[in-house]
């Protein structure tokens, strides 16, 4: 697989679309998990080198045919705004047509590296209050379980690194256009898992279930999870190692960095 280069990724919108597919900005993490039950939202991906409005029309058009539970968040990625666009994605948050949440991030070359800063995001003021308590239990443990990966993932240099946030998910990229590796802590069962997310294209999901044999010789069991309906999919490996043990912590983060490699190097010769 050849690796996009950042200056390259902004000399055409396939270059873009395919470095944005195996990188997933720090800054839209945070950004996203700052709003009201982004646990678990669905979020979805525009890319464009000159802001286009019928690139966003034909995301809607798409979105409306997938009959989702709730309404996505929508990322919209660009290197040249235009204002009038950004206006018009503001009042389409503003009257939150089906609670779809509008973002807009600016990428630009910083030195050799990929910058980003936040053109727009939805507006957090309503009259119902959207503070998202932090000091519950879950959420304790879960910022001080991401914590501990990020600083696991550090010492074993490993590229499925985390933004340490108190949320029960994080996504690392995994190259291909609407595949990515979740990985997931749950506080109330007491498990982690790695997963395979599929969104919006059950092809992919058929295609990887065609080859379902050979990739379980590697990874071992995986719970196939087409969810019926509509298009996003999963591929989940639960790790058997039970996190409500302090002194399991460290062997369930350990065993959760190496499944995502593992994931990704074994998924990866299927998703050409």
């Amino acid at each position: 697989m050849t690796t996009i280069t950042p200056e390259e990724a902004l000399k055409s919108k396939k270059n873009f679309e395919e470095f944005m597919a195996d990188y997933y900005p720090p800054i839209v993490t945070s950004t996203l998990a700052s709003y009201p039950k982004a646990d678990g939202q669905t979020v979805v991906s525009i890319c464009d080198l000159t802001q286009k409005m019928e690139t966003m029309v034909s995301l809607l058009n798409e979105i409306e045919s997938l009959n989702l539970n709730k309404a996505p968040f929508i990322v919209w990625y660009v290197t040249s705004e235009k204002e009038e666009l950004v206006t018009a994605a503001k009042a389409l948050n503003h009257f939150a047509i089906k609670g779809i949440k509008i973002f807009i991030f600016k990428a630009f070359l910083n030195g050799d590296k990929m910058g980003f800063e936040c053109l727009l995001k939805p507006d957090l003021n309503d009259k119902k209050s959207y503070t998202r308590n932090e000091n519950t239990p879950a959420k304790i443990f879960q910022k001080e379980y991401w914590e501990k990966y990020f600083e696991i993932c550090d010492e074993l240099q490993s590229e499925m690194q985390v933004n340490p946030k108190p949320q029960h998910f994080q996504y690392l990229p995994m190259g291909k256009r609407g595949v990515q590796i979740m990985q997931t802590v749950n506080t109330k069962l007491g498990y982690v898992a790695t997963e395979i997310f599929i969104n919006n294209d059950q092809t992919i999901f058929e295609k990887l279930s065609e080859h379902k044999v050979e990739i379980e010789e590697e990874l071992g069991f995986l719970e196939w999870q087409p969810i019926e309906g509509k298009k996003s999919s999963r591929i989940r490996k639960t790790l058997g190692v039970d996190i409500l043990k302090e002194e399991n912590i460290e062997r369930a983060v350990k065993l959760q960095i190496q499944t995502a490699e593992d994931f990704k190097k074994v998924f990866s010769k299927y998703l050409v």
